[in-house]
């Protein structure tokens, strides 16, 4: 049966693109239906943006529990229904319609309060969500991913604008107000602010240059940048906190900001706001330590756009004391136009390149490295000299094991904590973190 779908899919949306979307529409209606409408037994988040999603997501989940509420979740890495926690193998953020309506329905079974749900564009343009009635929205920001299917930017906004769109015209549960959650500092804030909600609630840093600053804004001051921690104080409009995160990088405040601001637009007390942050010390494959005994750093994240891939850079450039040695790749069957960006970008920041597989599917990896290595700086990189071509992606982790020396950071992007690494013959096992505690322990 799965063969057939792969087969029939492109068929009918290359025949009549119509008939694609009604047959997206109609898997949704099917899906909602055949499981009741879970969703409005529950109050539903959606966060949708290009980074941080993920993120966010945690960084809610847990002020919703220091809170004492039971939260079930469904992100890129992880799925909750209340207590019930586990890793999302699929591959897939926002799941098809079939199993994500079966997971809300588990969530409202299993007695829980809300239902954070990681909303992509492609779910959106998909109907995966139709029936999901959303009751808070949140945009964490908007850059260059998915082009190839989306085709241009406007068009990728549009998908997202979606959630928005369709926020206050989806069931209303009885004193819940409709709430969109919009981050200020964006370029595409007035996009997201244009559609109706019954409130709306700002988030930015104070360096945000705006002539005026709605009166529902949260932000963020006295940022402190560290290894370890990043400190902040959160300003709310009920009033200010001490804020310890245990994740780094100046992009993560922005996410504490967007998880902070969707718990306070529901309700949740300050002192529950702060405990949750604090309470969160790592989300699987993001911004991931991984502890060794050789005296260097080894950090996993997923970072695979632009933004993503400058936003990690910056936040490690100033607190590395060493060479950052950065091994990544690019996913076949996806936007092709990002490489040499991902390449340019990364020649800035770091001192050498291992450039490796992640997610090939049926191209071949040999040339999606070369159109990395098209951004590359060559006067900085060559081959064999700060500039590495592996494509095996255990074996390049190995060699940038190998050459780390005491105060360097090995940084490994892109796969983050997928279980799994799609190639011409299939999915096959691949765990990020597993494959560097191997790699560490031939060193010793």
């Amino acid at each position: 049966m799965e063969k057939l779908k792969h087969i029939l899919r492109p068929m009918i949306k290359r025949v009549a693109p119509g008939m694609f979307d009604v047959y997206h529409h109609l898997r949704g209606m099917a899906a909602a239906t055949m499981y009741g409408f879970p969703s409005a037994k529950l109050r539903v988040i959606g966060v949708t943006g290009t980074n941080g999603k993920t993120t966010v997501c945690n960084m809610l989940a847990h002020i919703l529990e220091a809170n004492g509420n039971r939260v079930g979740m469904a992100t890129t890495v992880n799925i909750w229904t209340g207590k019930q926690k586990w890793i999302n193998e699929t591959k897939m953020t926002t799941l098809s319609p079939f199993a994500l309506q079966g997971l809300i329905r588990q969530m409202a079974n299993n007695k829980c309060a809300y239902a954070i749900v990681e909303t992509t564009s492609h779910a959106l343009d998909q109907h995966r969500t139709w029936g999901i009635f959303y009751d808070v929205a949140v945009f964490t920001n908007l850059t260059h991913d998915h082009l190839d299917y989306h085709k241009t930017l406007e068009r990728y906004q549009a998908a997202k604008g979606q959630l928005f769109k369709n926020l206050s015209e989806s069931l209303r549960k009885p004193g819940l107000p409709k709430t969109a959650v919009i981050n200020l500092g964006d370029p595409a804030a007035d996009y997201f602010d244009q559609f109706v909600a019954d409130q709306k609630f700002y988030f930015a840093i104070d360096d945000l240059n705006t002539p005026e600053t709605p009166d529902k804004t949260l932000w963020a001051t006295d940022i402190k940048e560290g290894r370890d921690a990043t400190n902040f104080i959160l300003h709310t409009p009920g009033g200010s906190a001490d804020i310890t995160l245990h994740l780094p990088g100046r992009f993560n405040v922005y996410n504490a900001l967007a998880a902070a601001s969707a718990a306070h637009a529901l309700g949740i007390p300050l002192i529950k706001i702060q405990q949750g942050l604090h309470s969160l010390w790592q989300v699987p494959g993001r911004m991931e330590y991984v502890p060794n005994t050789k005296g260097i750093d080894i950090i996993i994240d997923y970072a695979h756009t632009p933004d993503g891939f400058q936003k990690v850079f910056e936040a490690l450039r100033p607190i590395v004391s060493g060479r950052i040695i950065a091994v990544f790749g690019a996913a076949g069957e996806r936007d092709r136009t990002k490489r040499p960006i991902l390449g340019q970008i990364a020649s800035h920041f770091a001192d050498d390149i291992i450039l490796t597989e992640e997610d090939p599917a049926s191209e071949d990896p040999d040339v999606i490295i070369s159109e990395i290595g098209a951004g590359l700086d060559p006067n900085k990189f060559q081959v064999n000299h700060h500039l590495h071509i592996i494509t095996d992606r255990p074996a390049a982790i190995k060699k940038a094991l190998e050459i780390a020396q005491t105060g360097d950071l090995v940084l490994c992007l892109s796969m983050g904590a997928q279980t799994v690494m799609t190639k011409a013959e299939g999915k096959v096992n691949y765990n990020e973190r597993a494959t560097i505690e191997e790699a560490l322990k031939a060193l010793v």
